[in-house]
């Protein structure tokens, strides 16, 4: 007999947000631990986190040169040197650590505190990120491990690549949750996801991926859904030529105010990934393994070939494909509100300061 969870994983998604209060319990009685309390201890126990911080994005790196010109509530930004990744640039604090400004960085390593250990996908400035955002926390050493991804061409081959460069790291763990260093992630909908998967996973049902969702005008990342509510398809730009690429900001700049009418609602990505350690594992040694080409780089059908990158989304898509991945419409919209350039990040503070009251109650 299908369970509540699957309901609220498929045709029942829509009422995913509205009972997610109750999917704690409802995972806890599949699992038949005595609190959720101790459902969630057990899984953490099986959890690794990757966080992925090796870059800064070309669009961050050209919002710093002009950030002279951002007005007196980003002038600070002047100072702060280009070369060092995105996540150690201050922001307003709202987690319960000293200081008016922590890095970007910090929501997202929160985020996954409750995982077993931490990985940290970089590219240097490893004392940097441990004495401004992991001793602040209070992660203790050893509970987390930096991974310098290598650039064989000068530039870092996407998160697909960086994934499975540092499999060794994660593979023997039963889940493996990846988010990103400027996104605005809560701690509540990852670990309420974490709970959902296992009990699912538990169940037999084969699930590889879920996916944290919310619901959004005109998402220009939007799942694609099949009758039963099972994402078939993702979009997202890294999957797109550069045509392409253009094609969706244009459409997503429509809904903004001042252009054209927005679409209808649509379920999108917040960031956060959850996966079945051995289907990542196996995903990205396929597509290493397929689509590598020695001297260039990747060569993945639809991806930008100027790129040469492989993508966590490729991953996304594959499972979904199959039929193995599911979403969980639990998120918030202001989880949606990644921080890519200077001009992003009072909107990023104002999220961030009601996703933390959230996650505290």
């Amino acid at each position: 007999m299908r369970s509540e969870l699957s309901r609220l994983v498929s045709e029942g998604l829509g009422e995913a947000r509205a009972s997610r209060g109750r999917i704690p319990e409802l995972a806890r009685s599949t699992r038949g631990f005595p609190s959720s309390g101790a459902h969630l201890a057990d899984v953490a126990a099986r959890t690794v986190s990757l966080t992925l911080l090796a870059g800064s994005g070309s669009r961050w790196v050209k919002s710093l040169a002009g950030a002279a010109s951002l007005g007196r509530e980003l002038a600070y930004a002047a100072s702060f040197d280009a070369a060092k990744p995105r996540g150690l640039f201050p922001v307003r604090n709202f987690l319960e650590v000293e200081g008016p400004r922590i890095p970007i960085a910090s929501y997202a390593l929160e985020a996954v505190r409750i995982a077993r250990r931490r990985i940290l996908v970089v590219r240097g400035y490893e004392e940097e990120i441990e004495a401004e955002i992991l001793r602040p926390l209070g992660f203790a050493p050893g509970s987390h491990a930096f991974f310098n991804q290598a650039a064989p061409f000068g530039k870092p081959l996407g998160h697909g690549d960086a994934a499975w460069q540092c499999r060794a790291l994660w593979s023997d763990a039963d889940y493996v949750v990846c988010n990103f260093g400027g996104d605005a992630n809560s701690r509540k909908t990852l670990e309420t996801a974490l709970l959902a998967l296992d009990a699912l996973v538990s169940r037999g049902e084969d699930v590889d991926l879920l996916m944290p969702a919310a619901l959004i005008p005109n998402p220009a990342y939007p799942i694609r859904l099949d009758e039963a509510g099972l994402p078939r398809g993702f979009g997202h730009l890294k999957l797109a030529g550069a045509s392409a690429a253009k094609t969706a900001e244009e459409t997503a700049a429509a809904g903004a105010p001042g252009g054209r009418a927005a679409s209808p609602d649509g379920y999108t990505n917040v960031g956060l990934r959850l996966y079945r350690a051995s289907a990542l594992l196996g995903a990205v040694e396929e597509f290493r393994a397929r689509y590598w080409k020695e001297g260039e780089g990747y060569a993945i059908p639809g991806n930008d070939p100027a790129g040469h990158e492989f993508a966590l989304d490729n991953v996304d898509s594959a499972l979904a494909a199959a039929g193995k991945a599911r979403i969980l419409a639990i998120a918030d919209p202001e989880e949606l509100t990644p921080a890519k350039s200077l001009e992003d990040v009072p909107a990023f503070e104002a999220a961030m300061e009601r996703v933390a009251a959230r996650d505290r109650t």
